[in-house]
C-alpha cells in the first residue's frame, strides 16, 4: 500500500501535468474540487482516491488542559491563595527516598491521589482555619524546598524566564537563611545552614551548567571559543550577587509580607510566599543589580545573559528549521541576513548589553550564516533526490546549491 501526504492539490490548473506523468495526450480534470484533502491508497502512487467526509463530536474546552504547566521557579506569582493550596496538597505528598532505582515509601498513611482542580472551596476554607489555629510549625520543610527547585535548568524552551529563575533561587535562599538565623542557635543553626548551602549550591550549579551547555554551547559551535566557560562563571556570580542583594535588603528593611492579622501568621513559615513578597518589595533594587556585575567576578551581567539567551534561541530555531524559501534569489537571502544583522546591533544597543557581548554576538553571525546555508543546501539536496526520482518535476523546484559568494556580496553590500 502507498500512502501519500494529505494536502491540497498543488497541480490544479497546470495543463497536461497528468499527461506528462502518463505519457497520454491529455488527462481529464478531476471532478472533485481542487482543495479537497487527498490520500493516495493503492498499489502505486498513481492510484488516487478522495477521502470520505468525516464526522466529529464537539467537546467544550477544558481550562485545566489549557494551563501552561510551569515549575515554581517560572510561575509569574505566588499569592496567599497559591500558598494555601500548596500547603493543602502537601498533606498528600508521598514521603520516601530512592534506593538506587527503587523508591522506598516511608509514609505510614495510604497513598491518596488528589487533583488541585477538584479540591472544593469548602475544603480549602476549613484547612485555612486549621492553619490559622495551629500554624505550619517551626521545622523547615526541606523536602518541599528541594521539590520547588526541580527543573531549574535553562534551555531554549524557557530562556525567556531565565532572569526569573535567578531571582527565584536567590530570594528563596535569602529568606531561608534569615529564618534559620532568627529561629535556630548553636549546632542546630549550623546544621540547618549547611543543608541550605548544599541545596543552594546544587541548584545554582544546575542552572549554570544548563545555561553553559545550551546557550554557551551554541555560541561555541559558531566559533566563539570560551563562551560556555564565561557564561557558566557569569551565571554563578549573578546568582550569588542577587542572593547577597536580597539578604542585604532583608537586613536593612526586614520582610514586609503584607500579613494583616493573626489568622495569616502561618504564611511566615511558608518561605516560598515570603520569598515572593521579597521579590516584589525589592524589585527596583534588583533591577539595578541586574546590570552591575561585580568587578573581577563575572564576564557578563544579568542583562547580557538574558539577551544572549533569547538571541541564541532565535539562531537555533533558524538553523533547525530554516524558514527561507530557497526558490528566492541568493542575493535576496544576503539582504535578508543583513537586515537581521543590523537588527541584532540595534536591539543590543537598546537593551544596553556590554560591548564584550555585542562583539561576541556579531562575531558569531558569519559562522551562523554558513551553518544556515548548510541547512538550506541540505534541503536542496532533498529536492535533487526527488527530481532524480521524478524528472518531470525538476523544472519546478530548485536543485542548484546556494551561491555563497552572491549571498556574501549582497550581505556586505546591504550593511
Amino acid at each position: 500500500m502507498f500512502v501519500g501526504k494529505l494536502m491540497a492539490n498543488p497541480y490544479q490548473g497546470i495543463p497536461n501535468l497528468a499527461a506528462k506523468q502518463t505519457k497520454a495526450p491529455s488527462a481529464p480534470a478531476p471532478s472533485a474540487p481542487a482543495h479537497y484533502d487527498r490520500v493516495e491508497i493503492g498499489a502505486g502512487p498513481r492510484s488516487i482516491q478522495a477521502m470520505e467526509n468525516t464526522s466529529y463530536t464537539w467537546a467544550a474546552p477544558d481550562s485545566r488542559l489549557q494551563k501552561e504547566l510551569l515549575p515554581p521557579s517560572e510561575q509569574p506569582s505566588y499569592t496567599q491563595e497559591d500558598a494555601l493550596m500548596n500547603q493543602y496538597m502537601k498533606q498528600f505528598r508521598i514521603e520516601g527516598y530512592f534506593d538506587g532505582e527503587t523508591f522506598v515509601n516511608t509514609s505510614s498513611e495510604p497513598v491518596r491521589l488528589v487533583v488541585k482542580d477538584e479540591v472544593s472551596q469548602e475544603e480549602l476554607e476549613a484547612f485555612r482555619q486549621e492553619l490559622a489555629e495551629k500554624g505550619l510549625g517551626d521545622e523547615i520543610d526541606w523536602q518541599g524546598v528541594r521539590s520547588d527547585f526541580v527543573q531549574m535548568g535553562a534551555n531554549f524552551g524557557n530562556i525567556e524566564r531565565f532572569s526569573q529563575k535567578v531571582d527565584y533561587l536567590a530570594s528563596r535562599y535569602a529568606v531561608l537563611k534569615d529564618r534559620i538565623q532568627q529561629q535556630y542557635t548553636g549546632s542546630q543553626q549550623e546544621a540547618e545552614l549547611q543543608t541550605l548551602e548544599q541545596i543552594y549550591a546544587k541548584t545554582k550549579n544546575e542552572l549554570a551548567d544548563s545555561y553553559a551547555k545550551n546557550i554557551g554551547g551554541l555560541y561555541e559551535s559558531l566559533g566563539q571559543a570560551g563562551a560556555a566557560e564565561d557564561m557558566h562563571s557569569s551565571v554563578l556570580a549573578l546568582v550569588d550577587q542577587k542572593a547577597d542583594a536580597y539578604t542585604a535588603h532583608i537586613e536593612q528593611n526586614g520582610l514586609d509580607a503584607g500579613i494583616t492579622g493573626p489568622d495569616q501568621e502561618w504564611l511566615k513559615q511558608d518561605d516560598g510566599y515570603m520569598a515572593a513578597q521579597l521579590r516584589q518589595s525589592a524589585s527596583a533594587l534588583l533591577a539595578e543589580q541586574n546590570t552591575q556585575s561585580e568587578s573581577g567576578q563575572a564576564v557578563y551581567d544579568g542583562n547580557d545573559l538574558a539577551f544572549a539567551g533569547v538571541f541564541a534561541k532565535k539562531l537555533a530555531k533558524q538553523l533547525e528549521d530554516p524558514a527561507w524559501n530557497v526558490n528566492q534569489s541568493d542575493e535576496a537571502l544576503g539582504r535578508e541576513l543583513a537586515s537581521q544583522y543590523k537588527a541584532l546591533k540595534a536591539d543590543a544597543g537598546k537593551a544596553g548589553v556590554s560591548e564584550k557581548l555585542t562583539n561576541m554576538l556579531t562575531g558569531a553571525f558569519p559562522p551562523f550564516m554558513d551553518r544556515l546555508m548548510d541547512s538550506l543546501d541540505a534541503s536542496i539536496e532533498g529536492n535533487r533526490q526527488w527530481a532524480a526520482e521524478k524528472p518531470w518535476i525538476s523544472g519546478m523546484i530548485r536543485t542548484s546549491a546556494i551561491d555563497r559568494q552572491s549571498v556574501y556580496q549582497a550581505f556586505y553590500g546591504a550593511l
